[in-house]
Order: C-alpha cells, then structure tokens, then sequence
C-alpha cells in the first residue's frame, strides 16, 4: 500500500506523541495499518524483518503497561522485530520509519520507543521468535486533546525542535567543507528531510559526505548509547535517516540504490562510523 500524502509532508508533520485518546483506531485506519505492516517493502540490505500491529492491554487513557508510565491511553502499539544480520538495524529503522511516516498519514500520532520499554511484554504480544530481536515499539493512535505534563516534559527535555544546522551535518568532497543548499542541487530536499528525522534524545547522529560517487552515512558515535540499550538505538536512526532521504529522493524523481561501499578518505576521521552510500542511477 503506497502513502496518499506527499512523504515530505508527512516529516514535516511527524512528531513525539505520548498522549493518547484511549479510543480504538478507527476501522479504516486499523484496516490500512494493518495492510502496509503485512507488506512496508524491502529494506535496503534485505535484512529479515517482521511488523504487527498489538493490542497494549489498556481501555479508556490510563497509563500503559511495559512503557514505565511514559504512555498513557494507547490501545495499539507497532512492534517490529528482526533477525540478526549484517545492517540489520539500519534496514529495520528504514522499514520502521516507513510505517510511522504511514500511521502519520492516517492522522494518528506515533512515537519511538526504544530505551523506555519492557521488552519482555511486546515480545510475548509479537510472539517473538528464537532467532529475532525487538529493538523498539510504537504506541499509534488517536492523540488526546492536549499532552499529559509528563509527555510535556519529556518534549521540551528533548529539545526536538532543535535541528543542527547544515554546516553540521552535510559535507561536500571532504569532512572539512560543509555542504550548502544552494550546492546541493536536486538533493537539497531529500537532505532537508534527513535534518528533520527523529533520533534517541534527538541527537542526531548521522554525518553525510557528497562525493562524485553518491551520499555517504557515517554515524559519529555518542558512546553512552551502544552498550546501555538492548539494541543499538543510534544505528537504527541512521536507518530512520536513510529512510527519508530515500523516499524523499525518489518522491523527487531522484533514483538511486543503497550500497556498501565506504569512500576512500584519508585520514577517515576517527570519530565517524560508517553506515551506507546511496548511488544515483542517473547516467
């Protein structure tokens, strides 16, 4: 099923909601979610994925269990899991990210749930498998009217609205040069929409380098986030931002595929990860 909404809107749109109705999606919305959940596509490195929509066990807008009390009044959750692989992460933040941009065009609120869960009461909602990992949840539905203080809280402690600047983020030939609108030509939107993507505690991790060849995703680290987690929460928001700038460029006309192939750059910096390069198919 392919979203109605032109995908830049739908990032624009997106935001954190853990303020919910305690209402049952509506018919059509649970109808559509479930269809594209069955089938979000192919991930860019094929990783072995799984999506289901679960019931989170609340009536009327009480506190969730499994969440710590951050969720109030979700009936239904996305939960997501994956089998173990090379990109597996990245693939399934791709893939997950597709669903929440979806569930964003269906008029429900959404938000990322990954460090703040009990992971044992959604595995048994998914039936989790031996060989899979859930890394993340996502509670959807109709938002309440207004946001609990707690949900207020955690907006504001997030700094969401805070974006790094261009200079910061895109980088044109070498780490040195940053990469300006005006030079990014037809890329300048799907790179836009990769500055608005969401990350654990909005910190924004990926690094993009523009060579003669394609975009290159380096991930600089913030230590704290790769052991405290069950699942490394930064590599699946580098499969969130690949996941905009795919869907934005190709919304643009802008083909490409995703490949594995790190750019020859010395010195590399030692502070940058590398993740994916998307290669354009314009001849």
């Amino acid at each position: 099923m392919q979203m109605e909404v032109p995908v830049t809107e739908l990032i624009e749109k997106r935001c954190s909601w853990r303020s919910f109705s305690g209402n049952p999606l509506p018919e059509q919305s649970r109808t559509m979610l479930e269809e594209f959940l069955t089938d979000p596509g192919n991930p860019p490195f094929g990783s072995q994925t799984r999506f289901g929509l679960v019931d989170g066990g609340v009536d009327g807008a009480k506190r969730v269990p499994g969440t710590y009390g951050i969720i109030r009044g979700a009936r239904d959750f996305i939960v997501g899991v994956v089998q173990p692989g090379p990109k597996d992460l990245e693939d399934y933040g791709f893939l997950f990210e597709k669903a929440v941009l979806f569930a964003t065009g269906l008029d429900l609120g959404t938000c990322w749930m990954g460090g703040t869960l009990k992971h044992t009461v959604f595995a048994d909602k998914i039936r989790l498998g031996e060989n899979e990992v859930l890394p993340c949840i996502c509670p959807v539905g109709q938002r309440a009217p207004r946001r609990t203080v707690l949900d207020s809280v955690m907006v504001i402690g997030a700094g969401s609205k805070k974006r790094k600047g261009w200079g910061e983020s895109f980088f044109d030939g070498q780490f040195s040069r940053p990469l300006t609108k005006e030079n990014a030509g037809d890329y300048a939107l799907p790179l836009e929409m990769v500055r608005l993507a969401p990350s654990a505690s909005n910190k924004q991790p990926w690094r993009i380098l523009r060579t003669q060849d394609g975009f290159h995703f380096f991930l600089t680290r913030n230590r704290a986030y790769k052991n405290m987690f069950k699942a490394d929460l930064q590599r699946i928001d580098m499969g969130i931002a690949m996941c905009h700038f795919d869907l934005s460029a190709r919304e643009a006309g802008l083909e490409g595929q995703w490949v594995s192939q790190a750019p020859m750059l010395s010195p590399m910096p030692s502070s940058l990860e590398y993740a994916a390069s998307w290669k354009s198919s314009k001849k």
